[in-house]
């Protein structure tokens, strides 16, 4: 009906008299042709046909009415005899052509309109445009109608309209025509014009009066009564009960109905739910299986009275498909209908290509928060898999291998299901014990983060549900928040959490999470729920018992009362009114019936517990055990726990009784899960567990499945066995069963933090303490090892550090050799570095390698290491490049700890004694060439080359450090290369391969070091190191200006989050530089403020005062030289040259802006001394020619640049004209936007100079769209200027 024309077709109308015959006739014809099986079909569909005649009647009558009253009447007429008539009016139907289905069989929605004839006047019915076109599948019976008048209501027929335009004339009137409408013939002779027969088909008035019989149950008799009614009511005639109520309440008054108005709203809702409202109940409901005994329509998903917070979830998924982040809070009592709101929206969801996740917090599993929050990202790998085509697919998997490439085992670890997108791909197992793999909170964020930018888009949003967050810990929360607040990327991203608002107190994190994002400027939307108002509950328990809402109006309002409107909690005492026959199916009626003074009368509970408590006791005892063993696992339990039950001689009918339950409305099965329908369900039934009883009963089921499953691989439901079993801890567990539950609790506890939740395994590793003999350090000497080291990591990365070296004091004063203690020394130097405790760390870490047969000195002068420097490098230099790639492996234990506690050493030293760097990776790389290679190896040996090539100057050195530095590149493929590779790649990129490669490859992998370090969990800290290379090579390399700016916001954004103060003085000098650049620091000011960090911080680390200042001098140099300073320029030159560690690559710039500028200040100062400035323009361009052997794309541009400002310098015009172009050619071809723009700037001043006019402001304008497209809009106005004052 959707695409049919709404105009009426004139050709296809029939007098409502005839059409009533012709009816009658077809459904005749259909009775005899269908079987018994499709007679209630074909009699459905032609009530509805009569009923949406029906309601086109009513419709044209009521406007009359209206139109009666706006022709300057003072009251609406009433309806006469002669117009409220069969005669009067005709019906408009479909052609054949323009049916729905078959052509040669009416349709119940064939009927287009309805006319009168007296006055005239027309209506057509349709559907609502809106709804139409909703969905294009076909249509069940019944839909919503609209009519369209004809002439149209003048413009103030509201104003007339308002107030009743009828009475119960009119509706006694219409119920006579309804009735000769629905039968064919009229129910008083005199009303019906003579006409008794349709069609030649009999229709004789049944008799005026007959006999009755009743039973009387308390007399215990049969007696008979005379039917009183001058009519057959039409539920004697085979019609539906409710509408023979509608039209016995119309003609025998009765103030039933006072005017036409709720008459139509009446015919409107048989129209709307006909299965409901119309059909009887037998006809129409469906019959639940094992049950004879009608059940109540309750509309199972459908929402009552939210219309108001529908929209306002639904506005709020709009906004975040247009490509922000927002978050819902939902608050509310339970029952209230907080999940129904939700899964209002979920449809539409998926429709707009979005992945809808969904998980449930439970109570009790609320221990393990992180990973019931990982498990629902986990199950968006497997939506991105089904809801994909494969082309789709391949794009989404290779954006993922792109910037997963190094560290995928990382993103694997988190979301096992990941290997559904990849399955070709091989999953490398983790070790379980590798201090390595360890990931904190702020790693599991950034590494979800990252995977959300790249699945979740405005085309493909992601919506997560979290119900109940009453029962979420911080931990999940900090994570969601992490999630909403990213603003790296652009992921769409919609949280939704509901929570029961009267069981969260002030300080729950809930709250502080709304707050949080408040602060960080990320929308979130508060709703509460209250019980629905009394018109609102009215439809729903209308709907369920199928009667019109002004007939159940006053049971309706008991039950208000009793549950303040609780959606849940009216249908549950609904359910409890027909459970004690206070609402019973009446079979002689065809419709539900009750007594309102007896509902009153009986004192029924308000409490949904005890009623549903009530329900469970009279169910069957195995029933009733099974719903308690459910109950034991929380809101669900999964196919597993059900199967190894069943494997036991005390469950083996266990899922029979759970289809018991099933049959019973108790619980659902979903997929692989057993599942209750409700929370307050799953309450009630661990209720029918005495109090007394709790902890044993779910011990009992903890020890069953455990002797069940003991030696197998549980996967998740390891956790659910472990819970049960720990509800005993101490006092039920036998002591010869103490040491097996407490490894049951380390497995649980090493499996949490396999999947990063490390609170979860704090929880369960506490739990195996109180199960250890007083003398377990000898008598489970390996198992306190192990347990004491887990704990140790899990109560670090909860960030109780005083826990942590209490758990590793206790394995180095009980350790039996030193190899037994390295792991716990190993960790308890990585937690010291990560406190920023050098110090001490450096101590520890001495002290470890000295009883490692490691000689290290006290203090170490870097001349006197010149020798062994000088060895290292001639070892390495009498190795080609097949000898270091076939090094072998090698396999001593010891060697690989010697290795790991250098790695530690130069980690430290790089911070605080950096002249213990050289020593540690010589050392390092000395091992490494006598006694074989692991991943550490290739660490020191890359240390050692950017070491080099930091602190010479001779190409052939810095050449051959390339050589060896590339080859031990590939050689860090042999390995697992996402524990180590961030520091590789800063000392590789950062420091080796400025001189070798383009600065943007540089800057490139940089950026994936700091990626994979950022999640990765070790070397977490080399991430902000990366994070400073990255910035200083971005900009050097021209990156525009304002998206660098917004990446080092970020990165310093992501240091506060980390707390790491020693790297951020460094990374704010360079976003001051890059401010100045854009708009000479007008944006510094706010967004200084809001990174939270100020340049003085520079000041606070004395240890690194020298690296400190060579950072400060350098962004000195470079803002004064791009200002136009050339004294401060010169000035912080100087200052910086004369540091005796200033890295190598920091020289080179330094002396390219040192001689730019130098010239620049001689051509402003005539006194200047042309000397000194052609000593600094040769000292400049020999290094860099020197360096452009090596890397002619990061250094050819600037010793052209150099040498033309030379000979222009020198007035040697013609060889600076032909230089200034080698430099313009060189500087587009190494993509250095920044630099091409200065070459063009620089060569307009050397052809303005020569009075070559033209060409020069042909380079001004280069030299402006460069600068623009670099962002500085600093130099857009200085070059503007420029081209303003020359007079062409």
């Amino acid at each position: 009906m959707a695409e049919r024309d709404h105009r009426m077709d004139i050709n296809v109308n029939t007098p409502l008299r005839k059409w009533i015959q012709d009816e009658a006739k077809e459904k005749a014809l259909e009775d005899q042709k269908k079987g018994a099986d499709k007679i209630i079909p074909s009699k459905k569909k032609f009530l509805l046909r009569k009923t949406t005649v029906a309601y086109g009647i009513i419709e044209l009558l009521r406007y009359s009415k209206i139109l009666s009253k706006c022709h300057n009447l003072t009251t609406a007429r009433l309806c006469t005899a002669k117009e409220c008539n069969v005669d009067n009016f005709v019906v408009h139907l479909f052609s054949q052509n323009e049916r729905t289905g078959s052509a040669e069989q009416a349709q119940w929605n064939d009927v287009r309109g309805v006319s009168m004839i007296s006055p005239a006047l027309s209506a057509q019915i349709a559907e609502p445009l809106f709804l139409s076109t909703i969905n294009d599948e076909p249509m069940q019976m019944g839909m919503y109608l609209e009519v369209h008048f004809t002439p149209p209501l003048p413009d103030n027929s509201l104003d007339h309209g308002n107030g009743r335009t009828s009475n119960s004339k009119d509706c006694h009137l219409f119920g006579v025509l309804l009735y000769e409408l629905c039968t064919g013939i009229c129910p008083f002779p005199a009303e019906s014009m003579g006409n008794n027969t349709l069609g030649g088909i009999s229709q004789k008035e049944p008799k005026k009066k007959k006999a009755t019989v009743r039973y009387d149950k308390k007399k215990g008799k049969s007696y008979s009564t005379l039917q009183t009614k001058p009519y057959t009511p039409l539920q004697e005639l085979g019609l539906p009960s409710s509408l023979s109520l509608l039209v016995q309440n119309l003609i025998d008054g009765h103030d039933a109905y006072p005017s036409l108005d709720p008459v139509s709203s009446d015919i409107h809702l048989l129209n709307n739910d006909p299965d409901c409202f119309l059909f009887d109940i037998e006809d129409s409901a469906v019959p639940v299986q094992g049950s004879n005994s009608m059940q109540l329509q309750i509309k199972k998903g459908k929402l009552y009275g939210r219309e108001k917070q529908v929209s306002l979830i639904t506005d709020a998924f709009c906004r975040v498909s247009s490509g922000k982040s927002e978050a819902f809070f939902i608050g509310g009592y339970s029952g209230s209908g907080k999940t129904m709101l939700v899964q209002s929206l979920t449809a539409r969801v998926d429709s707009s290509g979005g992945y809808v996740l969904t998980q449930k917090v439970d109570q009790m599993s609320k221990e393990r928060p992180l990973i019931d929050v990982l498990s629902a990202f986990d199950n968006l790998c497997l939506l991105i898999r089904d809801r994909n085509s494969p082309r789709e697919l391949q794009k989404v998997t290779k954006k993922i291998m792109h910037d997963f490439e190094s560290d995928f085992t990382v993103l694997a670890r988190l979301l096992p299901n990941i290997s559904a997108l990849f399955p070709q791909h091989d999953m490398k197992k983790t070790k379980d014990t590798s201090i390595e793999r360890v990931m904190n909170l702020q790693n599991v964020c950034h590494t979800l983060q990252r995977f959300m930018r790249i699945v979740s888009s405005s085309q493909t949003p992601v919506m997560l549900f979290l119900d109940d967050l009453q029962w979420a810990g911080s931990t999940s929360l900090e994570l969601i928040q992490a999630l909403l607040s990213d603003t790296r990327g652009s992921s769409c991203f919609f949280f939704v959490g509901s929570y029961r608002d009267n069981e969260v107190h002030d300080g729950h994190p809930i709250f502080d999470l709304m707050s949080n994002l408040d602060s960080r400027g990320v929308i979130s939307t508060e709703e509460h729920l209250c019980g629905l108002n009394q018109s609102d509950l009215n439809m729903m328990i209308s709907e369920s018992v199928c009667v019109f809402p002004r007939l159940c109006k006053t049971l309706s309002d008991i039950i208000s009362e009793k549950t303040e409107g609780s959606p849940y909690f009216a249908l549950e005492f609904l359910r409890s009114l027909v459970d004690s026959r206070l609402l019973k199916y009446s079979l002689r009626e065809r419709r539900w019936i009750w007594d309102e003074n007896k509902i009153r009368s009986e004192n029924i509970t308000d409490n949904v517990l005890y009623l549903l408590s009530a329900k469970m006791t009279s169910l069957p005892e195995n029933t009733q055990l099974a719903l308690k063993v459910v109950s034991c696992f929380g809101i669900k339990v999964d196919e597993s726990i059900v199967g190894y039950l069943s494997s036991t001689p005390q469950y083996s009918d266990f899922r029979d009784w759970l289809d018991q339950a099933i049959n019973e409305g108790c619980i659902q099965k979903h997929e692989n899960k057993y599942k209750f329908v409700h929370d307050k369900v799953r309450e009630a039934a661990y209720n029918l567990i005495a109090d007394g009883n709790k902890s044993q009963f779910h011990y009992d089921i903890g020890i069953l499945l455990y002797s069940t499953s003991k030696g197998q691989d549980l996967g998740g439901a390891l956790f659910q066995l472990v819970d049960q079993i720990n509800h005993g801890i101490p006092s039920l567990i036998q002591p010869r069963m103490q040491i097996d539950i407490a490894e049951l609790n380390f497995s649980a506890g090493r499996k949490a933090m396999d999947l990063s939740d490390f609170e979860t395994a704090y929880s369960y590793l506490n739990n195996a303490f109180p199960l250890l003999p007083e003398n377990h350090w000898s008598s489970h000497y390996d198992f306190s090892l192990r347990l004491f080291l887990l704990r140790a990591k899990s109560t670090y990365l909860c960030g109780n550090i005083e826990e942590a070296y209490d758990s590793l004091k206790e394995i180095i004063e009980n350790g039996r050799c030193i190899e037994d203690t390295l792991d716990a020394y190993y960790l308890h130097v990585t937690i010291l570095h990560a406190c920023e405790e050098r110090e001490e760390a450096y101590t520890i870490c001495c002290e470890v390698l000295s009883q490692l047969k490691e000689k290290i000195p006290d203090s170490v002068d870097i001349k006197d290491l010149t020798p062994m420097i000088q060895e290292t490098g001639g070892m390495l230099a009498r190795m080609s490049d097949a000898d270091l790639l076939g090094m072998k492996e090698t396999d001593n234990s010891s060697l690989r700890f010697t290795l790991k506690f250098y790695t530690l050493l130069c980690c430290i030293s790089y911070f605080s004694r950096s002249n213990m760097l050289p020593f540690a990776c010589c050392r390092m790389a000395h091992l490494t060439l006598e006694h074989g290679v692991c991943e550490d190896s290739v660490l020191g040996l890359v240390i050692y080359c950017g070491f080099i090539c930091q602190s010479t100057k001779q190409a052939s050195v810095i050449r051959e450090m390339g050589r060896v530095g590339k080859v031990i590149m590939n050689l860090l493929k042999r390995f697992d290369s996402s524990a180590i590779m961030p520091y590789v790649y800063h000392f590789y990129y950062g420091y080796m391969s400025t001189h070798t490669v383009p600065l943007q490859l540089c800057t490139y992998n940089l950026r994936v070091g700091f990626k994979v370090a950022i999640s990765s969990g070790k070397y977490a800290y080399v991430a902000f190191l990366n994070s400073i290379h990255i910035v200083r090579t971005a900009l050097l390399s021209g990156q525009n200006l304002s998206t660098l700016l917004k990446e080092t916001d970020y990165y310093l954004q992501v240091m506060t989050q980390f707390r790491n103060k020693i790297t951020m003085p460094y990374l704010s000098a360079y976003r001051e530089t890059i401010s100045l650049l854009i708009d000479k620091g007008e944006s510094l000011g706010s967004q200084n403020k809001m990174a939270g960090h100020d340049g003085n911080a520079m000041t606070s680390n004395a240890v690194n005062a020298e690296r400190c200042n060579e950072t400060i001098y350098f962004n000195h140099v470079l803002q004064s030289f791009w200002l136009g300073h050339s004294q401060r320029c010169n000035y912080y030159s100087k200052k910086i040259l004369e540091i005796q560690s200033l890295g190598s690559h920091n020289r080179l710039m330094i002396l390219f802006y040192a001689a730019l500028n130098a010239v620049r200040a001689k051509n402003n100062n005539k006194n200047g001394s042309k000397l000194a400035t052609a000593k600094i323009l040769y000292e400049a361009i020999s290094a860099l020619r020197s360096s452009a052997e090596l890397a002619p794309l990061n250094f050819s541009n600037k010793a052209y640049l150099l040498e033309a400002e030379m000979l222009s310098f020198e007035r040697k015009h013609q060889e600076a004209t032909y230089s200034y172009a080698a430099a313009i050619n060189s500087s587009c071809s190494s993509g250095c936007v920044h630099e091409h723009g200065l070459a063009c700037e620089l060569a307009g001043y050397h052809y303005k100079k020569i009075g070559e006019a033209v060409t020069a402001l042909d380079c001004f304008q280069k030299s402006k769209q460069c600068y623009t497209q670099w962002g500085c809009q600093m130099k857009v106005e200085f070059i503007t200027q420029q081209i303003e004052n020359m007079s062409i």
